[in-house]
């Protein structure tokens, strides 16, 4: 048996996991970690609106969100040619707007976004080939 703290959605939760495949004698539990020893976050408020995308592989040429927020302004279109650090898009997150630049040069063969479109972190924006 292990005792351990898995957090999800910003929610942290304290668990104990039985390792069926271990081949030893069980051991001693692990000690209880004291509630006031556990440090909680709130949990962050969900966005109504938020567009679900499937994350893509590292390689694929896709542009993804670094974080949850709205697309104010998209600067370009299907088919335009962009250079590495050029301005893609807007976004805002936490009152702030954020400049999603191209990560290499290329070609934007889909966009995935439009103004006022909510995305959670990690959302397809646009990809380049």
């Amino acid at each position: 048996m292990r005792h351990l703290r898995i957090t999800i959605g910003n929610r942290s939760y304290e668990v104990t996991v039985e390792d069926l495949t271990e081949q030893s004698a069980p051991s001693a539990p692990a000690p209880a970690i004291p509630p006031a020893a556990v440090p909680t976050r709130a949990p962050a408020p969900a966005a109504a609106t938020t567009t679900q995308s499937p994350q893509a592989p590292p390689a694929s040429g896709a542009v993804t969100s670094p974080m949850a927020g709205s697309i104010l302004v998209v600067h370009v279109s299907a088919g335009d040619q962009v250079k590495q650090g050029q301005a893609l898009l807007v976004l805002e997150a936490m009152k702030m707007e954020n400049q999603i630049a191209a990560p290499c040069d290329g070609t934007v063969s889909r966009l995935d976004v439009s103004p006022g479109d909510s995305v959670a972190e990690g959302h397809v924006l646009l990809v380049l080939e």
